[in-house]
């Protein structure tokens, strides 16, 4: 799901390759980062990891095997598979399940209220009152669509839980039996599974934080999306399933639908039906067909390579790091496979011509640009022609502004400089690597293109070609609204509504909104770690408003503040989630002698008069407690595997107290 939360500190390493003749290749190794922690495995015992969105792939084969089945027509609404289906847009009736596999429904994006659960799996019971499958329905009956159904493909991981709702008014069996009988049993993958049926199962990798804590398991709870769970040889194995003339799963015809980039067009999206890369040019150039498909949920990061052509699978799971270190570890495995069979791939050298003059006409995209590169979060670009000489860019998040310059070059884009101008005999020496900027107009607006390798020492590196930007305006709202949100600048936001059990918790212990002070109109809305910009609509409301036609626009929001007499009483998020503000919380000082459970988080300041002397608390059963310092950051959580009653309170922090209704928490000072 592509969503960095933990860092790890021994990164856990699995591999494994199966080619056409059907050997695989697996290890389990422990890469130690760390001077006090090391975990290992026997060689012949592998570990079980969660393979976060290389489960998309998974819930396409499912749907493709029912399209195989005629039980489906992926061409038809998704209003054709699930009746209840309703989102405050009158064109979601267009979308077509074939959207959802492709990214193109025009959805938000993410939903993540009670996505990941500390060894709890009730949210996927049928029964259940917060079960994931109708509280999705429900926030997306509230939602709008960013853009026509079929437009444009921005990730969107909504859409395959959507899918798999439509996989169980299909088929009429859960998700988890279905991928059971009809993908994993058909396979023999024996430690293949969901949370379902994996909770608790000794085998998961044991999650180790970068500070040497050992954690509980915490569980994705949106399965067809990002849930399910494997063993880098069973991960393997299912990739073998896109081999040429293997229909152990699937016809030929559904492989080659799933294989298909949705676009030609350059600087969009190349993912297929499922698939993040469809087609690669690396090895397309050097006539070897390969899809791809990455993921990255809590501590557990994975990639799948399939070269289907040469009947290669590579599977790459790992605890710490990221999918995109996968990839690359992925990709140099493929490389050496693919040389042993005299197929070297080739790199194609890049260079170019530099001008020291910039057109007239470029003058027209100087001007505000949102930008989002690679899911690092949202920033303003400042981006001016100074004499015509060269391109300069102010980036602009909210914590500071850093400046880069570019010059024009022959192919009319603009190439990054190794240092910032100063004067007119500036330096023109370009900066290391291949970073290209330029512009596109149409009838949508003004577009900012990259053109990129990034490099990753020691690993590799890949190219990128992107939208990442798109011209946007001043926002012309009223003085009035503007110090609204500046006096909400003071405040931190804290998540509510999701279970006791829920890690999102650890994600969003001092969320904050910024004014931008460059432009006005907007907010920075600074949350689990990224910057996502958002415009002033009034008051009480700030809007998503990028249409970046490209993952740049992934996992879009509004936010609307709630009222009541005695000034803010919570902010709901069309992303599912809900806050409060810290300034309507209690304070926790030595007065407080017991914490009981309402019907929600229960949230303190630490008062001065106790920080920095720790407390013992005596919880209940079913509960949690996090401790946050000052910068909203978790210091402790009842989670650790060795958490002590006695707990840190940290000057300026808070304390946040998490059960059911009733429960009550005895504090001794």
């Amino acid at each position: 799901m592509k969503r960095i939360r933990k860092i790890s500190a021994a990164v856990l390493l699995a591999v494994a390759v199966i080619t056409a003749g059907g050997n695989v290749k697996a290890d389990g190794l422990s890469v130690d980062t760390s001077k006090t922690t090391t975990v290992t495995r026997s060689a012949d015992a592998e570990y079980v990891y969660c393979v976060g969105s290389v489960s998309k792939m998974y819930s396409t084969t499912a749907i493709m095997q029912l399209a195989d089945e005629g039980k489906i027509d992926i061409e038809k609404p998704v209003t054709e598979y699930i009746p209840d289906f309703r989102m405050a847009d009158e064109r979601y009736k267009d979308i077509t399940v074939h959207m959802l596999m492709n990214h193109t429904s025009g959805l938000m994006g993410s939903s993540w209220k009670n996505s990941f659960l500390y060894d709890d799996n009730e949210v996927l019971m049928a029964d259940s009152e917060h079960n994931v499958h109708d509280m999705l329905l429900e926030n997306l009956s509230t939602q709008r669509l960013k853009a026509d159904p079929g437009k444009f493909a921005a990730y969107c991981n909504d859409g395959f839980v959507l899918m798999e709702i439509i996989v169980e008014n299909v088929s009429g069996m859960s998700f988890t039996d279905y991928i059971r009988e009809n993908i994993s049993g058909n396979l023999g993958l024996e430690n293949t599974g969901t949370a379902v049926d994996m909770l608790g199962n000794e085998s998961l990798v044991p999650a180790v934080m970068a500070d040497n804590t050992r954690l509980e398991q915490c569980y994705c709870m949106v399965t067809g999306t990002g849930g399910v769970y494997a063993t880098a040889s069973d991960n393997a194995k299912f990739g073998t399933v896109f081999f040429t003339s293997n229909d152990a799963l699937l016809s030929e015809d559904a492989k080659e639908a799933m294989a298909a980039r949705w676009s030609d067009s350059e600087f969009v999206d190349e993912n297929g039906l499922g698939w993040d890369y469809a087609g690669m040019e690396r090895y397309e150039s050097n006539d070897v067909r390969v899809v791809g498909k990455g993921g990255d949920t809590g501590m557990d990061h994975a990639w799948l390579f399939c070269a289907p052509d040469e009947h290669i699978s590579v599977s790459v799971l790992t605890s710490g790091g990221s999918s995109t270190y996968n990839a690359l570890v992925s990709e140099a495995i493929l490389d050496t496979m693919l040389a042993g069979r005299d197929i070297n791939i080739q790199e194609e050298k890049k260079g170019c011509t530099t001008l020291m003059e910039i057109p007239e006409e470029y003058n027209r995209y100087a001007g505000w640009y949102i930008v989002n590169v690679m899911g690092e979060g949202d920033c303003l670009y400042h981006i001016t022609f100074p004499g015509n000489g060269y391109m300069h860019i102010e980036k602009t998040t909210h914590r500071r502004t850093t400046c880069t310059d570019y010059l024009l070059n022959t192919d009319g884009d603009f190439a990054e400089l190794a240092y910032e101008v100063e004067g007119d005999d500036f330096d023109t020496s370009l900066a290391p690597g291949y970073s290209r900027l330029s512009f596109e107009e149409n009838e949508d607006g003004t577009f900012l293109r990259l053109s990129a390798t990034l490099v990753y020492p020691g690993l590799g590196s890949y190219d990128i070609s992107k939208y990442i930007g798109q011209m946007i305006e001043e926002n012309n709202v009223s003085d009035e609204v503007i110090n609204v949100y500046r006096e909400l600048e003071e405040k931190a936001l804290l998540l509510t509504g999701d279970k006791y059990t829920s890690g999102n918790y650890e994600d969003y212990g001092g969320s904050r909104i910024y004014v931008t002070d460059t432009l006005r109109g907007y907010v920075f809305l600074y949350a689990h770690g990224l910057d996502t910009i958002l415009k002033m609509e009034d008051a009480d409301h700030l809007v998503s408003f990028k249409n970046i036609p490209s993952s740049s626009s992934r996992d879009l929001m509004n936010i609307t503040i709630e009222r009541d007499a005695t000034g803010i009483s919570g902010i709901s998020c069309t992303n599912s989630l809900s806050f409060i503000t810290d300034d309507s919380i209690p304070t926790f000082d030595a007065s407080v002698k017991t914490v009981e459970i309402g019907d929600d988080a229960a949230w303190y300041n630490i008062a001065d008069s106790i920080a920095n002397c720790p407390v013992t608390v005596n919880r209940p059963e079913n509960s949690a407690i996090y401790i946050y310092n000052k910068y909203g950051e978790v210091i402790y959580t009842s989670h650790d595997l060795d958490a002590r009653s006695q707990i840190p309170m940290p000057k300026g922090g808070k304390v946040l107290f998490l059960g059911q209704s009733g429960d009550c928490f005895d504090i001794v000072m």
